[in-house]
C-alpha cells in the first residue's frame, strides 16, 4: 500500500511533529524514533528525512515537495538518502518508497529465491551503509539513513553501527525506527536523541479509521474497529489491505475450536505456519496480553469467543512471556513448526482451567 509521508495525515503524530521541525537547525545526527506499533512512526521517520534533504523546507510544515532534492526523493532516486532494512519489511512494510530505496542494500537476487523473507538487517548491510556514507553528499547539504525497525539488526550490525553513531561523517543524520527499543543495544540508545510517537486515544484511532475505509463493507469496518483494541490504526489499515484482519478472525475462531476441545493443536500449527509466522506471533502476543487483562479485570478486551473460558493467568502469563521471546529470536534461524506447536500447547493449557 502506497502512504503518503505527509504527517497531517496521522494527527496524533502532529505534536511531536512540530517539535521537531522546531528543532530543526539543531537535531542530534542520531535520532531514534519510538512508540508503539502501528502509529505511523515509519511515515514520520520517512517525512523527517525529506524535510531534512529538502532545499527549501517550508516553516513549520517540512519538505516544500518542489525543489530538486524533493522530486529525486519522491522518486526514490536521491543519491543522498540511504534505507536499511529487513526483507521482510521489503515485502510487507507500508511504504512504497522505503521499499524502493532498500533494494540498494539488499542482495536482490538470493532475496528473491528465499520462500521465506530474512527478518535481519545484517553487518554487510551496515558495512555498505559506512562506506557510502563516507562519501561526500551528492545533491543535498546532508546525507541521510533510516533504519528500521532498527531492533532487527543482529549483535554484528549493531557494533558496526555503533562506530558510526560514535564518529559520524559530517552533515550526516542517522534516523532509527523500533517499536521494542530496548532490544537495541544500550550503546546505541544512548547515542541517539529519542523522539516518541505517543498512541492515539480509541476515539481519535476510530475516527482515523473509518476516514480510510469509506468503502469498505461493514463487516470489515467492525473487524478493523475491534482490532483497534490491540494494534494501531495504521497497522489495522494494512492488515485490512492485505487480507489479514479477515484470516485474524479466522485465527480467533480456530483458538475457539481449541479451547473447546474441537480442534486438534498440532494440527492448526501446521497450517497456522502457512502464513507469515511474526504475524501470527503478534497476533498470539496480543491476544494472551488481553486475556491476562480481561482475567485480572483491568480492562483487557477479551474475545467475545473467549470470555467464558476459563483461564490459568499463570499459565497465560508463561505463554506471553515465551511468545515475546519467540518473536526476539525469530531473527536467528528458527523452526517455526515446533515452535508454534509448542505455543498452542500452552495455548491449550492456558484456556483449560482456571487457577
Amino acid at each position: 500500500m502506497n502512504t503518503d509521508p505527509a504527517l497531517t495525515a496521522w494527527p496524533w503524530a502532529q505534536p511531536a511533529w512540530e517539535r521537531t521541525l522546531a528543532s530543526l537547525g539543531a537535531l542530534h545526527h542520531g535520532l531514534l524514533i519510538t512508540g508503539p506499533p502501528g502509529i505511523a512512526k515509519r511515515e514520520f521517520a520517512l517525512a523527517l528525512s525529506q524535510t531534512l534533504l529538502c532545499a527549501d523546507p517550508a516553516s513549520g510544515r517540512g519538505a516544500c515537495g518542489r525543489c530538486r532534492n524533493c522530486k529525486l526523493f519522491n522518486a526514490a532516486t536521491h543519491p543522498d538518502f540511504h534505507v536499511l532494512t529487513t526483507e521482510r519489511e521489503w515485502r510487507d512494510g507500508r511504504l512504497r518508497l522505503t521499499a524502493e530505496y532498500c533494494n540498494r542494500y539488499q542482495d536482490i537476487s538470493a532475496r528473491e529465491k528465499r520462500a521465506n523473507p530474512g527478518q535481519v538487517i545484517s553487518v554487510d548491510q551496515v558495512r555498505l551503509l559506512i562506506e557510502r556514507f563516507h562519501a561526500h553528499a551528492h545533491t543535498a547539504l546532508r546525507r541521510i539513513a533510516l533504519l528500521m525497525p532498527a531492533d532487527r539488526m543482529n549483535i554484528n550490525a549493531a557494533n558496526a553501527l555503533l562506530k558510526l553513531l560514535e564518529e559520524p561523517p559530517p552533515h550526516s543524520v542517522l534516523i532509527l525506527v523500533s517499536a521494542v527499543p530496548g532490544y537495541l543495544p544500550a550503546t546505541i540508545r544512548s547515542r541517539c536523541f529519542q523522539i516518541k510517537i505517543p498512541p492515539p486515544d480509541l476515539d481519535t484511532a476510530r475516527a482515523w479509521l473509518r476516514g480510510q475505509m469509506p468503502e469498505a463493507p461493514p463487516e470489515a469496518r467492525a473487524e478493523a474497529e475491534k482490532a483497534l483494541s490491540s494494534s494501531g490504526p495504521a497497522d489495522v489499515l494494512q492488515m485490512h489491505a492485505d487480507g489479514f484482519l479477515l484470516h485474524q478472525a479466522r485465527l480467533l475462531r480456530d483458538t475457539a475450536r481449541l479451547a473447546n476441545g474441537q480442534a486438534d493443536a498440532l494440527e492448526l500449527a501446521a497450517q497456522w505456519i502457512r502464513h507469515d509466522f511474526l504475524r501470527v506471533l503478534d497476533f498470539l502476543h496480543r491476544l494472551s496480553g488481553d486475556l491476562i487483562k480481561y482475567a485480572c479485570g483491568v480492562g483487557g478486551q477479551a474475545p467475545l469467543e473467549l470470555r467464558s473460558r476459563p483461564l490459568s493467568t499463570g499459565k497465560m502469563f508463561a505463554l506471553y512471556e515465551q511468545i515475546g521471546w519467540y518473536r526476539k529470536i525469530a531473527r536467528e534461524p528458527l523452526n517455526e513448526q515446533l515452535a508454534m506447536e509448542e505455543l498452542l500447547l500452552a495455548l491449550r493449557d492456558a484456556l483449560a482451567a482456571r487457577h
